[in-house]
């Protein structure tokens, strides 16, 4: 079941990062928010302040995303898109890549991409194949972000 409230929160944390970068996010997470970016190799941090600290220690990185469809489920929102990585001017990595965000009232409480999507829903513990078949399918057809 798609929730439009939670659709409407993450339409606003785009736009946020749109404006400021992850510093625009990081005041619309809750202080015990899950984070694993992509863009982190792996890393997972457990609070907000810890994504914080490692941001801080980013220097000469800069990522870019656009989106291009959104869609949920009960309090999980994906968002499809593209990523680049530009590391002290050069770009490293131009990918497609999903974002999901768990979202509890006006705060997120997970946020995690990756290019795969049937393993971001894994991490989530949304296991059904169907379910991810249904995302996938909703992602890429007429699912728009409007960003503007």
């Amino acid at each position: 079941m798609r929730n439009a409230e939670a659709e409407r929160f993450v339409r606003d944390v785009w736009a946020a990062f749109l404006r400021e970068g992850i510093a625009g996010v990081l005041p619309l997470a809750a202080d015990d928010a899950q984070w694993h970016p992509h863009s982190a190799q792996r890393r997972r941090f457990r609070s907000t302040a810890e994504y914080r600290e490692q941001l801080e220690r980013a220097v000469g990185e800069r990522v870019e995303a656009s989106a291009t469809g959104i869609w949920s489920h009960g309090e999980t929102v994906l968002v499809r898109g593209r990523m680049r990585i530009h590391k002290r001017g050069d770009l490293v990595e131009d990918t497609r890549m999903y974002w999901l965000f768990e979202v509890r009232g006006e705060q997120l409480t997970r946020v995690a991409s990756s290019p795969d999507l049937a393993g971001l829903l894994r991490d989530a513990c949304h296991d059904d194949p169907v379910l991810a078949r249904e995302a996938f399918i909703a992602l890429h057809r007429d699912a728009g972000l409007d960003t503007t």
